[in-house]
């Protein structure tokens, strides 16, 4: 296995299914119940043809400047109840009760939150990146901005299967002549959603003892790793901690440092972007959260022995 790939393995935890809210919470069964019947009624909107898939404006191209974050894999919104609307480099949309939207891979997007007049925001969210999948219950934690009341995320091989087919549901095809999309895309969303499904109950899923906050904190950082101003005073702030709690927390439940672990992290999608798009290393470099190119590129050539350019280079053309 080479130097890269190791690295990239090490962002992997073992085996387990994490709840947000500790299991023994007097409320985690209650969310729990909630999730999957948000999921249960999608599949069921999907079955039956009734549900609607929004999908953002096209893009005239990749962004890494601006409000927001981006995933690298696809992301899909399921809206139980007000509304979110998403703002892009290039226009915005709005979700509503009942709908789906699949973010694409690596687009750039902002959130903006609220309740209908008569019933509060709450949407989930599923992602699934190569061996992991989560799936998350939201609330608006604060106005008009939505915060993770409740997460299960699963590790298994399944979930590299979700991620291509919310991957290919994130992308139109060219030419649609028989106008065939739309029920191919639905049937890519409901194939993702009865796998998650199936996941969140497996047998094997075990319950991880990882303090509630350490979970919270996973998500915050998969959200924000592109920003550049993410510390961990800001992380501590978001989980209302302070920054010395955090950090000793983490240290003392992983053995790691958490400003390390972030690099890490970091590193690993500025790997995976140099691989996978052509854009200039000083956009892949802001894109993961580096405010500097020459301190990314010091990093990177210390991390993998190769600077980004070289490092791409060794890796061929983007697919």
């Amino acid at each position: 296995m080479s130097k890269v790939a190791k690295f990239l393995d090490r962002t992997l935890d073992p085996a387990c299914c994490v709840a947000a809210i500790s299991p023994d919470a007097p409320s985690a069964p209650l969310h729990a119940q909630r999730m999957r019947l948000g999921l249960g009624d999608f599949i069921r909107r999907a079955a039956d043809g009734s549900l609607r898939l929004v999908s953002p404006p096209a893009q005239p191209g990749w962004s890494t400047r601006g409000a927001g974050h981006l995933h690298l894999g696809a992301e899909l919104f399921l809206q139980l109840q007000g509304y979110t609307e998403f703002r892009f480099p290039q226009g915005q949309v709005t979700l509503r009760a009942g709908e789906a939207l699949v973010m694409p891979p690596k687009l750039l997007h902002d959130e903006r939150v609220g309740g209908d007049g008569v019933q509060a925001f709450s949407n989930l969210v599923v992602y699934a990146d190569r061996q992991s999948m989560s799936c998350h219950l939201a609330n608006e934690a604060k106005p008009a901005r939505a915060g993770n009341l409740y997460l299960e995320v699963c590790q298994h091989v399944d979930a590299l299967r979700i991620e291509h087919w919310l991957a290919d549901a994130a992308r139109p095809p060219d030419h649609d002549v028989h106008g065939l999309w739309a029920l191919q895309q639905r049937a890519l969303v409901l194939t993702a959603l009865t796998a998650v499904a199936r996941l969140l109950d497996a047998p094997e899923n075990t319950r991880s003892n990882e303090p509630t906050l350490l979970a919270r904190l996973r998500v915050l950082v998969q959200n924000r790793l592109g920003e550049v101003d993410l510390t961990v005073v800001s992380l501590a702030q978001d989980l209302g901690c302070t920054a010395d709690y955090l950090s000793h927390l983490y240290s003392s439940s992983t053995g790691e440092h958490l400003w390390q672990v972030i690099l890490r992290q970091r590193l690993a999608r500025a790997a995976r972007l140099l691989a996978e798009n052509d854009s200039a290393v000083k956009e892949i470099a802001w894109c993961s959260g580096f405010a500097s190119a020459s301190y990314f590129i010091r990093s990177f050539k210390q991390q993998f022995g190769v600077t980004p350019k070289v490092y791409r280079t060794m890796a061929g053309p983007p697919a």
